[in-house]
């Protein structure tokens, strides 16, 4: 009986070490889901920033369109053309958005992931522990 429970052991110590070589992945994983979503936040705020550039740019340009008569025609053209950019910069900024809250769902989904094989490994480990004590408890009987 001591030589099964002796592999029992044997085999939670080496699920256990497997475990942990799966739990180490899937914090790199975790790692690099929160580095995208980082960069993902990053790339909205620039967006946010453009946007609200562009606002401002808009307004300089409505003043000039309201103080110079002769070059007024000039500045609603351009006026025309700043504003042809507002539904590209809008759509970047929905674009931007979109991979973000993509990147944050796959960093949630990381961080389930990871909590999930740290359990398994916990437990693989317990199970090793209890199986080793067997093993000393049945060495003890037979002494």
């Amino acid at each position: 009986m001591t030589c099964g429970v002796a592999r029992e052991a044997e085999l939670w110590r080496v699920l256990a070490k497997v475990r942990g070589l799966r739990v180490r992945r899937k914090l790199h994983a975790l790692a690099d889901a929160r580095r995208q979503e980082r960069r993902a936040a990053a790339v909205v705020q620039a967006e946010v920033a453009a946007l609200a550039r562009h606002g401002e740019e808009r307004a300089r340009v409505l003043v000039f369109c309201r103080h110079e008569q002769r070059a007024g025609g000039r500045w609603y053209a351009t006026l025309r053309a700043h504003d042809a950019m507002t539904p590209v910069l809008r759509q970047r900024l929905n674009d931007a958005l979109q991979a973000h809250e993509l990147a944050r769902q796959q960093a949630g989904e990381a961080l389930r992931a990871w909590q999930i094989e740290g359990a398994r490994h916990d437990d693989a480990k317990a199970r090793g522990r209890a199986a080793l004590a067997r093993v000393a408890s049945e060495g003890r009987e037979h002494d």
